[in-house]
């Protein structure tokens, strides 16, 4: 595999949920695109996404374009990627054996970004349940977060926290399956699953910004 990428496979309750790390140079660049688009009232009228989204989102930036323009970001996002497809379709055939998965030998594969988008998100602002269309995998990166949200988590009902977190859904409700999956943002932090999972993000009270990418991926 070119790169580890702290990545980590995660399945809680049978689709599998690939985390890793984003490299600090594409967190800094990615937030410099944000700031300077935002700083310019044109540019942002020009790429506000929200109309394409179902989020109550303070901005919602398209930046699918910028994507190619950023290697440091865009060689990351086709390592993870590719690596999720080939893990899974080896645990599927070779079950735990990823020996010739990590060496990524089949060069027919591509990976293409269907569309890239910033969401800044503050107090009160969410994200309802929903899926992605148009697209195999989704996927989040967490650029930025209020000062204070780590001590408002810390503050949340014990028994779940979610103030500002991402969670994924899933339609069972048994003895033994887990149905919901709550990831707490981190910056740097990135996830990518299968596109029809269902998901949503909850508000939160703290003061400042909480910045996320999202990109939509498929196999080509």
């Amino acid at each position: 595999m070119p790169n580890e990428h702290n990545l980590q496979l995660v399945a809680p309750f049978s689709p599998t949920i690939l985390r890793a790390t984003m490299p600090p140079a594409a967190v800094e660049a990615l937030n410099a695109h944000a700031d300077a688009i935002l700083a310019s009232q044109d540019e942002a009228a020009a790429r506000d996404w929200s109309r394409h989204l179902a989020g109550v989102v303070s901005h919602e930036t398209r930046v699918t374009d910028l994507i190619e323009q950023m290697p440091v970001f865009s060689d990351f996002l086709y390592d993870v990627a590719r690596t999720f497809t080939y893990r899974c379709e080896n645990a599927l055939i070779h079950f735990a054996d990823y020996d010739s998965t990590d060496e990524l030998r089949d060069t027919k594969l591509r990976i293409q970004v269907k569309e890239g988008w910033i969401n800044d998100m503050v107090a009160g602002d969410y994200n309802p349940v929903h899926f992605h269309q148009g697209c195999h995998f989704s996927s989040v990166g967490f650029l930025a977060l209020p000062p204070g949200f780590d001590a408002e988590f810390a503050a949340d009902k014990a028994a779940q926290n979610t103030a500002g977190c991402l969670q994924f859904i899933d339609s069972r409700s048994a003895l033994g399956v887990k149905n919901l999956f709550t990831v707490k943002p981190a910056v740097g932090d990135f996830y990518l699953w299968p596109s029809w999972m269902l998901h949503c993000v909850y508000p939160f009270k703290s003061p400042g910004l909480r910045r996320s990418i999202a990109i939509n991926l498929a196999l080509v």
